[in-house]
């Protein structure tokens, strides 16, 4: 049972899964700890180990404030018990710990989003193991144009300002006010979801009122090619949300483009 844990939790042979390792764990717990009188006892266990130096056990105990199993989740608790296990796996050589630390502070979870402390700790993963330098490049991925770390998922900011640019000839709101504020906004886009852009009437289908709204009415209609949220290296295009019923968006009603007002902005 220690070894179809070590498979789970490790994903040698099968694809990782904790919750899976840390049932095969409860398993082994339960078969060596029958006296146990509950599984609070067994986390009690667990955590002694921990505290002991136990990697294993630091690693048990970290996935347990982390699913909330046998014990209250607690994020925090999770980070610090992988943090302790991947400092320690620094000189062991347990890789597990240090991935799983990397995953937190790349995932924000427990701690805050920190992609260098990431970076570091999926490298210093990879150098103890084949497989986490596959999940390393699987995780932090790198532009196939500048070869430099994308800053969020599939994003590299320097490329894709560069293709925007190229853009800004071949679209107009006939307003410069708004051109520039969609330009300004493409250029420092560090993820999909800070992308504005200006959409072509004939690229909106089923335009229907909805509702009245402080400066001008509210009209929902569905965008036929759907937001940005990559690059296609291989077609040279954009990839864009598509759903086989569209993409639904809010309208507003623009009466008088020369006089806008910064409430209409705030509004929209």
């Amino acid at each position: 049972m220690n070894n179809l844990t070590d498979c789970y939790l490790k994903g040698i042979g099968t694809e990782k899964d904790y919750n899976k390792a840390f049932d095969w764990h409860q398993k082994v717990a339960e078969k060596s700890y029958k006296n146990l009188e509950s599984t609070k006892k067994n986390f009690h266990w667990y955590q002694k180990e921990a505290e002991n130096g136990n990697e294993d056990a630091m690693v048990t105990v970290a996935i347990c404030y982390q699913l909330g199993e046998e014990t209250e989740k607690n994020l925090e608790k999770a980070v610090h018990w992988y943090q302790k296990a991947a400092e320690n796996a620094a000189e062991n050589g347990y890789e597990e710990a240090m991935h799983n630390l990397a995953n937190c502070y790349m995932d924000g979870i427990g701690i805050e989003k920190n992609f260098e402390n990431a970076v570091c700790w999926y490298q210093k993963a990879a150098e103890n193991a084949e497989n986490d330098k596959a999940n390393f490049e699987n995780k932090v991925e790198l532009c196939n144009e500048c070869k430099k770390l994308y800053i969020d998922y599939q994003w590299c900011q320097q490329c894709n300002s560069r293709r925007f640019q190229k853009d800004f000839s071949k679209w107009t709101s006939k307003n410069e006010f708004i051109d520039n504020f969609i330009q300004e906004a493409q250029l420092n886009a560090k993820n999909s979801y800070e992308v504005l852009e200006w959409i072509p009437f004939d690229k909106l289908s089923n335009i229907n009122y909805h509702d009245k709204g402080g400066f001008s009415e509210i009209h929902k209609a569905i965008w036929l090619d759907g937001p940005i949220y990559s690059w296609d290296f291989d077609k040279q295009r954009w990839n864009r949300w598509k759903f086989q019923m569209g993409y639904e968006i809010i309208l507003k009603i623009l009466n008088n483009s020369s006089n806008l007002s910064s409430k209409f902005l705030d509004e929209v």
